[in-house]
């Protein structure tokens, strides 16, 4: 039997105190006792086990935080107090104890995998990506001040965000900001992690006392009241200071004139909120430094060392199997251009490989350990790997940016500045382009080609198969300027044969004639779907630069259809429109591609299906139009 545990006891899977599908009553919470809470935590940690077996999702980052929830619920008054999760993934157990059940977790018009506004008054803010807390709660901090009123900020940072170039700009801010925020560091061994020493902690339990507080904002005030006391204030201060420095370890946050609290235990809520009432004393902005465990309390998370339970799908939770069947003859996108990205780095000394933090994802990982001095995870910094890359290319090597769409945006201004500016020989391998599922608002990859259409010198590309993907992937090995190729989050078939077909830029393919009045321009691995149809079907496997002579043999055509279900109307589509109103086309045009909003949660096809740009919604299209 698989045991769920926390530091204060074992428990087995099949005992269940609360039945929180029925939702959960908050204001239960204050008057529990630690034994009480401790035992609370043990439920949360078996319920989400078991909805994630079944729904999927952030699995470790979860576990690892629940009696860090649990404590911050029981000692803080939520919602009052503003609670903010960085990054938005840890906030399944905050979704429980503020009254939601996980039974529809990540489904169509179910509970999102992060903090959602519309939801819940206990979800203050939103964010599905990282680092922003920092900023965020900055602002909530200002507005209550300027408003005169009375509660606490909170943000909650792990996961390395910590480390990322957003959350360092925020906390060199603070430093001089008046406006208290609690920020809690949820060290899991993924981000700072130094330890400090016992006699730190007695000192800042000294200093960060009420009494302490107190009298040193009193010393002062009669400092400044009586001016010749002032020397005194000031050697006292002075001496305090030449002690603690000589005698404690410091780090960023004491040298930028934070209190800071030291290592704390998150899995022991006795002591976090020890740590939380020393906080919410403080006069100005608090770190606590809190470390846990990702994937507490099941075996095969807490050992994971790579990120494989970080996100998961539905599993068995007995073996830790995976449920998805699986066919022989497929591989995900993202390890067929890992495979591709194995053989080059091979054969060729100047080929260098960078992700930031998504090597696991991506199917990477196993590349960075085979080639340690060429390949790179340069963690949550985006705008670093992307200017890295261009220094690399610089010098004649050539650099591959392994990312994810959404977190590429991150990076639109060095893409221009940096890369494209300077055309340099820099490939991006976009993962997760198009829509990606129960990840939802914050993950759908629909973004990236309309933004990279308006950076000037960038190929945009994508291969409908396995073998077009090779050729694709070929052509980048001598292309010697920004090239971006994009692959959806889906499985393809493997052919083995090989084929040294040469694949020019801008280059389309017709894939089927026809004399009658209708032609499709699409592209990606939807053409498959599309092969029935009785029109003329063009492949753009270049969205970018557009093939325009392939375009002027089309302007006898009644009807051109643009189907994109990999981005919105203002990448291809709108691309391929003004190119027809341009070359003066006199028939008529369609633009079926993804509309210009945020797509919730759901199946990639349920997401489809909303717009009426699933392939059988498509073919159904056509047939009207003739």
């Amino acid at each position: 039997m698989i045991r769920c545990y926390n530091g204060h006891g074992d428990r087995h899977m099949d005992k269940k105190h609360y039945d929180f599908n029925q939702g959960f009553d908050n204001q239960k919470l204050k008057g529990l006792n630690y034994r009480e809470l401790n035992s609370l935590s043990a439920d949360l940690r078996e319920y989400i086990i078991k909805k994630c077996s079944i729904n999927g999702g952030h699995l470790a980052s979860n576990l690892g935080v629940i009696e860090l929830t649990v404590a911050l619920h029981h000692f803080f008054n939520l919602p009052t107090d503003k609670l903010i999760f960085d990054v938005g993934h840890q906030c399944y157990a905050h979704k429980v104890l503020s009254g939601r059940s996980l039974e529809n977790l990540r489904k169509e018009n179910g509970i999102s995998g992060f903090q959602k506004k519309d939801e819940s008054p206990y979800d203050c803010y939103e964010a599905g990506h990282c680092s922003t807390s920092i900023s965020a709660a900055m602002g909530f901090a200002l507005a209550r001040d300027l408003n005169k009123e009375k509660h606490e900020v909170i943000a909650v940072i792990g996961d390395s965000s910590v480390a990322n170039g957003l959350a360092l700009e925020a906390i060199n801010n603070i430093s001089d900001f008046k406006h208290k925020v609690i920020i809690i560091i949820n060290d899991n061994s993924r981000s700072i992690g130094a330890p400090v020493g016992l006699l730190h902690n007695v000192f800042e339990k000294l200093r960060m006392s009420k009494h302490y507080l107190f009298a040193k904002e009193k010393s002062r005030r009669f400092a400044e009241k009586y001016k010749i006391f002032k020397p005194f204030y000031k050697l006292g201060v002075k001496c305090k200071n030449i002690l603690k420095y000589h005698l404690l370890r410091r780090n960023i946050f004491e040298a930028m004139d934070f209190y800071y609290i030291s290592r704390v235990d998150g899995h022991d809520i006795a002591a976090l909120e020890g740590a939380f009432k020393y906080a919410r004393n403080a006069t100005k902005s608090v770190v606590i430094h809190v470390t846990t465990t990702k994937g507490k309390g099941y075996k095969p998370a807490e050992e994971d060392e790579v990120g494989s339970w970080h996100g998961v799908g539905p599993f068995d939770v007995l073996t830790g199997q995976d449920l998805k069947e699986k066919d022989a003859n497929q591989l995900s996108w993202s390890q067929v251009y890992a495979n591709f990205l194995d053989e080059a780095l091979a054969k060729d000394e100047k080929t260098i490989l960078l992700t930031p933090a998504t090597a696991v994802g991506s199917a990477i990982d196993k590349l960075i350990d085979k080639y340690p001095k060429r390949c790179f995870d340069v963690g949550i910094a985006e705008e670093h790997a992307v200017v890295l890359a261009a220094g690399i290319a610089t010098n004649d090597y050539h650099p591959y940016i392994s990312i994810y769409s959404t977190f590429l945006q991150r990076s639109y201004d060095e893409l221009s500045h940096d890369v494209a500016r300077m055309n340099l020989g820099v490939t991006l391998l976009i993962d997760r382009t198009g829509l990606v599922g129960e990840d939802g608002e914050t993950h759908q990859g629909i973004y990236d080609a309309a933004y990279l259409m308006s950076i000037p010198n960038i190929a945009i590309a994508m291969a409908k198969d396995y073998k077009e993907a090779q050729e694709l992937f070929n052509f980048s090995l001598t292309y010697n300027y920004p090239l971006a190729i994009r692959y959806p989050r889906s499985l393809v078939t493997v052919n083995d044969t090989k084929d040294d077909e040469a694949l020019n830029l801008g280059e389309w393919r017709l894939l089927k004639e026809d004399d009658g009045p209708t032609a499709v321009i699409s592209y990606g691995p939807v053409l498959e779907h599309l092969k029935d149809l009785k029109v003329e079907l063009i492949n753009a496997i270049f969205q970018r630069p557009l093939n325009i002579e392939f375009l002027k043999s089309l302007l006898d055509k009644k009807n051109i259809v643009i189907y994109d279900i990999y981005g919105t109307v203002e990448g291809f589509g709108n691309s391929v429109l003004n190119a027809l109103n341009t070359l003066n086309y006199q028939g008529k045009v369609y633009i079926k591609c993804v509309p210009t909003t945020f797509i919730s949660q759901g199946t990639i096809l349920q997401q489809l299906k909303r717009y009426s740009l699933d392939p059988e919604s498509f073919k159904k299209f056509i047939e009207d139009l003739e």
